[in-house]
């Protein structure tokens, strides 16, 4: 299973997350290309190389005429309705828009504990503006076209001294980062200034299922994403990719529920929400139930650490009342994701090795993407690439 670690060097953001993937592989023209789709206009893209205490990286960041500090007039803040109604309406994945649209809707959760509100009510200042959005959507992509399926990462780093933001000064970290803490492991330094973002932290409180956990894996590509100011120490986020180590995969859970009176068209935001919450496959099939009453049998395969919030979304965006489990050991094949060339541009191929034989498939969402941009049958388009990458 593909994995990235991310070493806080210097702490996090979501721009030194972003420049860490792209400095590790990730094809910086399909990154912009599918943040283009995002419905919000007037930004640049900028990505330079720097030495950061002697480390070469990647500093990069979206340049928003008057958002962060950057020239012109300040940015509005914005409502969650409005910053997921932006990722609904872009062109992103489903996987890209399950993936921002969960942690925008943790950083919501988060905020609105803070502010004693609710979180329809909550008013994103610096993490609604343009910026921040491009922030989480770019993470999102730039995982999703290195094909990683678990993200990692070392304790976070606390500054001290206080941190001045929308509501005015706060402890280091403010309310919103604290928040998105919890139950992480942290480290203290004498840094006197702001480490981990409230962007980054929602990332990693979202994505990652345990802060601070260094998974067995063997190391493959790494990069480094440097951040904008200078400390005693690189102010770099060292992002490492690999494989995790053994054949098989160790103990998971498999959760299930009965469900008979849902309708059928909430079914597919259910699965993205439950994918998002951190599940390794899920699945629908149809079952009978007492009266003879069709029904449908809700399942998820996910890891023990997510299984609370993989259960709390199955009845959170179900009709179901409970959430039974069991444990099961699962066993996975070496995997790999390969980026090809075609006639339509770069297309990923994951390549599976059993026994010492190979097997290769093209990745549906780049093979979708084509299909549309050169209004395709799928399954013609799909045979046509087989034969040009001779699969």
């Amino acid at each position: 299973m593909r994995a990235v670690y991310f070493d806080q060097i210097g702490g996090a953001s979501g721009n030194m997350i972003i420049g860490a993937l792209v400095d590790a592989g990730a094809p910086i023209d399909r990154l912009e290309a599918a943040l283009r789709t995002l419905p919000v206009s007037g930004w640049v893209l900028e990505r330079t190389r720097v030495l950061k205490r002697g480390i070469a990286a990647t500093y990069f960041d979206f340049i928003v005429p008057g958002e962060d500090g950057h020239p012109g007039t300040r940015a509005h803040g914005r409502h969650l309705d409005e910053v997921l109604a932006i990722v609904a309406r872009s062109g992103l994945s489903e996987s890209q828009k399950a993936r921002a649209t969960a942690i925008y809707e943790r950083l919501g959760e988060a905020e609105a504990r803070v502010h004693g509100t609710t979180v329809d009510q909550v008013h994103f200042h610096e993490v609604g503006a343009t910026d921040a959005i491009l922030d989480i959507a770019g993470a999102c992509v730039a995982l999703d076209l290195l094909g990683i399926e678990r993200v990692f990462a070392s304790p976070y780093p606390l500054g001290v001294g206080e941190i001045v933001i929308e509501h005015g000064r706060f402890p280091n970290p403010p309310p919103a980062t604290a928040d998105l803490m919890r139950g992480a492991a942290t480290r203290s330094t004498d840094v006197a200034g702001e480490l981990v973002t409230p962007t980054a932290a929602a990332i990693f409180a979202t994505l990652i299922e345990r802060v601070g956990e260094r998974p067995s894996m063997t190391f493959g590509a790494h990069g480094y994403g440097a951040g904008k100011k200078d400390f005693p120490m690189p102010n770099v986020l060292r992002a490492t990719v690999g494989e995790l180590d053994g054949r098989s995969a160790g103990a998971v859970l498999v959760l299930e529920a009965n469900v008979d009176d849902l309708s059928p068209e909430y079914y597919e935001l259910a699965i993205e929400r439950v994918f998002a919450a951190g599940a390794l496959d899920v699945w629908l099939s149809p079952i009978t139930m007492k009266k003879a009453r069709p029904a449908v049998l809700f399942s998820a395969i996910v890891p023990i650490d997510r299984a609370d919030a993989c259960a709390e979304a199955i009845m959170t965006q179900t009709s179901t009342i409970g959430v039974r489990s069991s444990v099961v050991e699962r066993y996975v094949a070496e995997r790999s994701i390969e980026t090809r060339e075609t006639p339509y541009g770069p297309m990923r191929v994951k390549i599976a090795r059993i026994a010492g034989r190979s097997r290769a498939t093209l990745e549906y969402d780049d093979l979708a993407r084509i299909a549309r941009e050169q209004n395709r049958p799928l399954a013609e388009l799909a045979r046509e690439l087989e034969r040009t990458l001779d699969l």
